[in-house]
């Protein structure tokens, strides 16, 4: 069976499963839901792209194999159909993008959900947060690739945990192509265990992050990937604007150290078709920001007068999220 990615490493390219393949990822995305607390009691509402996508399939899949009632609606039909749905299906557990669940937010008429569950884009903290709001339920993100599922967070919600019999992991240095030392930064490259069709054997996933073997405070002794990033040299802001990465990293540890950002553009297909105008690209700062948000904001566009424009303009949203040093690592997942 042919799938398709969303294209964050470039562009779209076609992911081959076989339907073996796609049983043994299935029973990896049940664990997820296990871990979730998903059971026989679970009603789950799975809005995703069924057809292009394989995390529509698995999915539906995995919550069947984790003895839930699921029920796949397609993405077709915008915010009305989505709320019609749930009125008729009554569900427990909502499985969507964060685009999709944000786009819903505003309108949502329903009862509160046991948990909300959320893949295929970046989580940033005002959508979490927003989504937890306007659902009643706690929000679960998973990590994973179009190529290579990975894992998920737990109720503590301090990395994604992962089992080493499905996906190996290891840590790059980005430019040398050597572990980095245990606990560092680096790109995660990934294998599969899973497939056949399509062997995944140390792919470069173009993400930033760090393995924490250190046992969860959850009770679970699995290992947990943090995420921090994607590799870039620019950012591609809207007006033709690109804002060098390196610089902006530099800038905010100048201002404080352990300031750092994470970068969401507008979604696109498959994750939220006929989404994307709803939106604006966001940058969020997360730090230690209790006295020196505005010293850092004006140092901030007296060095970046390009990315104050389109901060005053509308164009772009800037969210600055308080953290203590623990939640800060903690939630800095890109």
């Amino acid at each position: 069976m042919l799938f398709h990615t969303s294209g964050t490493t470039g562009g779209p390219k076609l992911v081959r499963y076989s339907v073996e393949d796609l049983g043994r990822v299935a029973e990896l995305c049940a664990r997820f839901a296990r871990l979730e607390g998903v059971g026989r009691d679970s009603r789950v509402m799975v809005l995703l792209p069924m057809g292009l996508w394989t995390v529509g399939r698995i999915t539906v899949d995995g919550h069947r194999r984790a003895g839930a009632q699921v029920f796949p609606v397609d993405l077709h039909g915008g915010v009305a159909a989505w709320q019609h749905m749930a009125e008729q299906i009554r569900p427990t557990v909502i499985s969507s993008t964060p685009s999709v669940l944000s786009a819903w937010a505003l309108h949502y008429r329903g009862p509160r959900l046991e948990l909300i569950e959320t893949t295929g884009e970046t989580l940033l903290h005002e959508e979490r947060h927003r989504i937890e709001a306007a659902f009643g339920a706690f929000v679960y993100d998973a990590y994973g690739l179009s190529e290579c599922v990975v894992g998920s967070e737990c109720a503590v919600r301090d990395g994604y945990h992962y089992w080493p019999d499905a996906t190996g992991v290891e840590v790059l240095h980005p430019d040398c192509d050597q572990p980095v030392p245990e606990g560092e930064e680096g790109e995660l490259v990934l294998t599969s265990f899973m497939q056949t069709r399509m062997p995944m054997l140390r792919y470069r996933s173009g993400d930033i992050g760090r393995v924490e073997r250190a046992q969860c405070a959850c009770g679970s002794a699995q290992s947990r990937v943090h995420l921090s990033g994607r590799i870039a040299t620019s950012l591609n802001l809207p007006r033709a604007v690109k804002l060098d990465v390196n610089q902006l990293t530099q800038l905010l540890q100048e201002l404080e150290p352990g300031l750092r950002f994470r970068y969401k553009d507008m979604p696109g297909r498959p994750s939220a078709p006929h989404l994307a105008g709803a939106f604006r690209p966001t940058i969020e700062i997360v730090g230690r920001l209790v006295r020196s948000r505005k010293r850092i904001e004006h140092r901030l566009w007296s060095a970046l007068p390009e990315l104050a424009e389109l901060v005053h303009e509308g164009v772009v949203d800037l969210h600055w999220i308080e953290r203590s040093t623990r939640q800060h690592a903690a939630s800095a997942n890109l």
